[in-house]
């Protein structure tokens, strides 16, 4: 077979695939980041055109051109989702799994066939084009489902809802809180004024015009009673007059 142009070669590593044949019984997977899936599918294409494509070079006898088309095509997907190594968050990952991973794919191979890694000239990158998230030094971790979120029941006669991740407790325990303060505000209130009209000077003040008003009340109320005993008196000795008058009268 004659020798491949760079045409080929371009075909060979860069073609989109739906099949991936290389990867058995879990192999990889500790160099497969499963909570990004852009970095985990250019790690399932590494193993495709390393132990694929790559590894034909020992039946072609071309494995310089093909290691360096492999490098090629990998440097690529390196530059955008690291972009040139100038994410820092991005760039961290790479180094943990893809790069980890080439090692172990190398060491899968003989000697004489392995293909060295070679990232090519450090290229710069506009800073204005990288996110605030992807140049943090901590990762930022998205959750993929609700934690804690129950699966609804199945209903046969509709579409299963979507499950809502449930709402924090954060609210509860607020309004649990705001109810005891007021409560202990308003005891507290009622404490001092209870305090305050007992022992201060302004409350015996108001204790002793109270009880004076109830005093003067009962006297009014006395007087009261004693004058109309005294006119019923009064009247009760003119009948009697009266009538001794009139008895008198009958008499005579």
């Amino acid at each position: 077979m004659g020798k491949l142009n760079e045409l080929q070669y371009y075909q060979i590593f860069y073609k989109v695939r739906e099949n991936f044949n290389n990867i058995v019984d879990d192999e990889y997977d500790a160099y497969l980041y499963k909570k990004d899936q852009v970095l985990q599918n250019i790690g399932i294409y590494l193993v495709e055109n390393y132990n694929g494509d790559y590894n034909a070079c020992s039946i072609y006898d071309d494995c310089v051109e093909r290691c360096k088309h492999l490098n090629k095509w990998l440097n690529e997907k390196k530059a955008l989702y690291t972009s040139n190594g100038k994410c820092t968050n991005n760039n961290e990952l790479w180094n943990r799994y893809i790069d980890k991973l080439w090692e172990k794919l190398e060491q899968g191979m003989k000697k004489e066939n392995r293909c060295k890694r070679d990232n090519g000239p450090e290229k710069d990158f506009n800073k204005k084009w990288i996110t605030h998230s992807c140049s943090n030094a901590t990762a930022v971790v998205i959750p993929q489902a609700c934690p804690h979120s129950p699966t609804p029941p199945a209903v046969p006669d509709r579409a299963p809802e979507v499950p809502v991740c449930p709402e924090s407790t954060a609210l509860t325990s607020s309004s649990c809180k705001a109810v005891l303060t007021t409560t202990y505000v308003v005891f507290g209130i009622l404490l001092f004024f209870m305090y305050f009209l007992r022992f201060s000077s302004v409350g015996m003040k108001l204790y002793n015009l109270i009880r004076g008003g109830k005093i003067k009340r009962r006297n009014v109320d006395k007087e009261n009673n004693e004058s109309f005993r005294s006119d019923n008196n009064s009247n009760m000795e003119s009948l009697d007059r009266r009538f001794n008058v009139i008895y008198n009268s009958f008499q005579n």
